[in-house]
């Protein structure tokens, strides 16, 4: 049983922040150097400084990155820079953006507590494997401010969409924000705070199971945070703020609802040889050769045209590699895989490209194990296609390999089967924005303070 209910926000006050687009942020873990400076740049409230605080040569236990974003929390709270929404709400959040094909669309989705639980319940279900520096440094932070500062994406099954029918159903007419983002995309957040609506959404959340889409660093620093706290807190009881976790959900039904591929970068891999490797993949992949011949743009074209095509015969990849003035699009074989070379993979995740590409490439063929692969800086993880070719073409990486977007669907399997992908398997769009709402949950913050 999903257990959400409303909660009584924190958010920028408007009376003191005119223009949302300068204070809020992409998600931490996608955002570059360069974008955190310009972040920093855009205001002196922007909730990068708390979200994802600048790291200094200085820092001690006593002054870091942790200890400063607490600070700048609990200082815009007492100025009245941030403040508490009086009433429990959910939120109703638009999103509007332009797809790979032109066409405009909205996402629509709702922040709301959700009951923490573990996973092993079946309540809430991940996909994607976690890098341990990440949760580390989200569980600091969260001790830190006391606060959920961005929320966790999570998708549920609404085939015919009644969650958001309710929730729209019942928003006020003014919505609370209404801006452009950073990214150039349409942002509205409504409240809903009508108590029937409230317990509407309440008993239809009741019977769903919870698919994390984005934020699985964030929903286990939720447990261990919760587990912490309650050796703490034994007397705390199940409503205890730490109980519950800030999360953006979203109908899997939701015609807005897009994922991009994640394409892998290894800047760093200084040995690769396309020749060679292709020498190595050849027991296990047929291959389609595009000369790039002088015209980079005609050859881009190719290769995306060529990987979809492959990717709706069989499990497949492109690759670019700094030595070699080709693309390459790889398409597993019929039968070349046997059971041995699967290690521990099983049912839908054999369905997937990124599993071939990391079960049978990374791991079998160029021998990069999980403890290599779970290094933050080993791999970079980018969505745009051109991205990656660009740095291997400028020599920035020795070669990238390029994906087809997970479905849907194949999340959905994997996630009910209990199996976990590899990292970064999926690229939701667009991301949640950080800053437009923040959750309370330690117990000990005072609340009469931030509601004034």
């Amino acid at each position: 049983m999903a257990l959400v209910r409303p909660f009584k926000a924190v958010r920028y006050n408007p009376d003191k922040i005119e223009d949302m687009r300068r204070v809020v942020s992409p998600p931490y873990d996608i955002i570059s150097p360069e974008e955190q400076k310009a972040l920093y740049d855009a205001h002196p409230y922007n909730i990068i400084r708390i979200e994802l605080n600048r790291r200094r040569d200085t820092d001690t236990a006593e002054d870091n990155v942790y200890t400063r974003a607490a600070r700048h929390f609990r200082d815009w709270l007492s100025r009245g820079v941030l403040r508490q929404d009086p009433r429990p709400a959910f939120y109703l959040s638009e999103t509007t953006y332009t797809d790979a094909e032109g066409r405009t669309r909205v996402r629509r989705g709702f922040f709301t507590l959700l009951k923490v639980e573990d996973f092993e319940a079946g309540v809430v279900l991940p996909h994607e494997r976690t890098f341990t520096g990440h949760k580390e440094d989200r569980f600091r932070l969260t001790m830190a401010t006391g606060a959920n500062v961005s929320p966790i994406f999570a998708l549920y099954p609404d085939d015919d969409n009644q969650v958001m029918e309710v929730l729209s159903g019942a928003r006020q007419k003014v919505p609370l924000n209404h801006f452009t983002d950073p990214m150039g995309l349409e942002q509205k957040l409504y409240l809903v705070d009508d108590p029937q609506a409230r317990a509407e959404v309440e008993r239809l959340m009741a019977d769903k199971v919870i698919f994390i889409a984005d934020g699985h660093h964030r929903y286990e620093t939720a447990i261990n945070y919760r587990n912490h706290m309650r050796r703490l807190h034994p007397d705390a009881g199940p409503d205890a703020p730490f109980e519950w976790v800030m999360v953006y959900l979203c109908s899997m039904s939701d015609p807005g609802l897009t994922i991009f591929p994640c394409h892998r970068l290894l800047p760093r891999l200084d040995l690769f040889n396309a020749r060679d490797f292709l020498a190595h993949a050849r027991p296990y992949f047929d291959y389609q050769e595009i000369p790039i011949n002088g015209d980079l743009d005609h050859a881009r074209a190719e290769l995306k045209q060529s990987l979809a095509e492959a990717g709706r015969r069989g499990r497949c990849f492109g690759l670019v590699s700094a030595e070699s003035n080709s693309f390459y699009v790889l398409t597993l074989k019929n039968g070349s895989v046997r059971d041995r070379d699967w290690t521990s993979l099983e049912g839908p995740l054999r369905d997937l490209d990124v599993e071939v590409l990391t079960n049978i490439v990374l791991e079998k063929i160029l021998g990069l194990d999980n403890q290599w692969r779970d290094q933050v800086h080993t791999i970079k993880y980018i969505s745009d296609m051109n991205q990656v070719i660009d740095e291997v073409r400028t020599g920035r990486a020795r070669v990238g390999f390029l994906l087809n977007p997970t479905r849907v669907e194949q999340v959905k399997s994997v996630a009910e089967a209990g199996l976990i992908m590899p990292r970064k398997s999926t690229y939701f769009y667009p991301k949640v924005l950080t800053g437009l709402t923040i959750n309370l949950v330690d117990p000990a913050m005072d609340l009469p303070l931030l509601a004034s």
